[in-house]
């Protein structure tokens, strides 16, 4: 098998993957942004061969490279990146070289928060009302009739960025004065809840063979726009309603040989008064945030292992079952803590799976350091989170 790996060397993660494909007999090609002698060591030794193209978000460029790769090695059997940046260019590389899988510009039903919609409805899972205004009073009109605060992002956009809560016409009209004229926007009202995942694979055949779930105890909008801490955590049983949600979303989409990353709102039902999830988007990668070694903690499975196996395979090859909770905790050096880290780690030293260093852009939404912890019982999570994040 050709797999072709669209940068492997960022997110860092990236050589895991490759590195699991490769273990698995498969001939590993890549082409990043990256100069060759920078690579990851254990990068350099999984590759068959790496195309390195500086100007990657250029696609002839990036169609020359895949060229230039076919040319020593034959047809590519599947591409794949990982990474929510690069899958349009991945479904046109599909179209271009005829490789299995989504294609453009069917993959804008995984990539636009409003064509998500659909199959939120064909999975008949409940969504924020929501409308695509290009203008302030199209803004308002919705308003009107459904009232403020409303949230606003770009329809097409990655994580929490560039995504705003209205509360008044005031901040409406500013927004739209401001907002760049290419960018496609989103305005959706606002759910009072937090979010909690569905993540998983699916095999050749679209059947789910791993799932779990992370509770996040704040909002990621308000993390990234306050500067703030975030925390989620992984529990050993999946609430039934998240369960059933995500499920019917990967049928409604019917993906195949893919991670997944599903994030839903947690609210409370007005009319009932009893707790309910409100699909709030899908993105056809895996969980990002560490999420992934998270589920090493809380299931004893190496996820990169998993994911090749599967590719190759056809399903995993280890067990899957979750074992305990565990959680994602993160500091800010802007933050004077009670605790220096010797201290964290001299205390928890029993239940800290890694921690390390954060760089990069990525810094903002997860921290400057973080810690991956790990117990039987959910209250030792958060105390431990309790104890790392106290400040003075």
């Amino acid at each position: 098998m050709n797999f072709l790996y669209i940068s492997p060397n960022f997110p860092t993660y990236g050589w895991k993957f490759c590195h699991f494909l490769k273990q698995n007999g498969v001939n590993v090609l890549a082409i990043g942004d990256q100069p060759y002698e920078q690579l990851d060591s254990q990068l350099k030794a999984d590759l068959a061969e790496y195309y390195y193209c500086p100007n990657m978000v250029n696609y002839d460029d990036l169609y020359r490279a895949t060229a230039c790769l076919i040319s020593h090695h034959g047809k590519i059997d599947m591409v794949r990146s990982n990474n929510e940046f690069w899958l349009i260019a991945e479904a046109k590389l599909r179209n271009d070289f005829n490789i299995p899988g989504i294609r453009y510009p069917e993959i804008m039903d995984h990539k636009q928060k409003s064509k998500m919609k659909a199959f939120f409805k064909k999975a008949k899972v409940e969504f924020a009302d929501y409308c695509l205004p290009k203008n302030f009073e199209e803004g308002k009109a919705f308003t009107d009739k459904l009232g403020y605060p409303v949230v606003v992002k770009p329809d097409d956009g990655v994580g929490a960025c560039d995504t705003y809560t209205l509360h008044n016409d005031n901040e409406m009209e500013f927004f739209f004065n401001h907002k760049p004229a290419e960018v496609s926007v989103i305005m959706e009202t606002f759910i009072d809840g937090h979010v909690e995942t569905f993540d998983g694979m699916t095999d050749h055949d679209g059947n789910i063979v791993f799932c779990a779930s992370q509770i996040y105890h704040h909002s990621l909008m308000d993390i990234v726009n306050n500067d703030e801490c975030i925390q989620y955590h992984n529990e050993p049983k999946m609430e039934k309603d998240i369960e059933k949600a995500g499920k019917a979303i990967v049928k409604a989409y019917g993906i195949k040989d893919l991670y997944f990353h599903f994030e839903f709102f947690r609210t409370t039902d007005p009319k009932t008064g009893k707790s309910k999830v409100m699909a709030l988007e899908v993105n056809m990668r895996p969980p990002g945030g560490m999420i992934t070694e998270i589920y090493e903690a809380s299931h004893d499975i190496n996820v990169y292992k998993l994911w090749a196996d599967t590719i190759v395979y056809g399903k995993p090859q280890d067990d899957t079952t979750p074992k305990r909770f565990s959680g994602y905790c993160c500091r800010k050096d802007r933050f004077n803590y009670k605790y220096s880290h010797n201290e964290i780690m001299e205390m928890f030293k029993d239940n800290i799976m890694e921690s390390a260093r954060i760089e990069g852009i990525t810094a903002r939404a997860m921290g400057d350091s973080f810690y991956i912890i790990y117990s039987d019982k959910l209250q030792d999570i958060y105390d431990m989170m309790n104890t790392i994040n106290e400040r003075v």
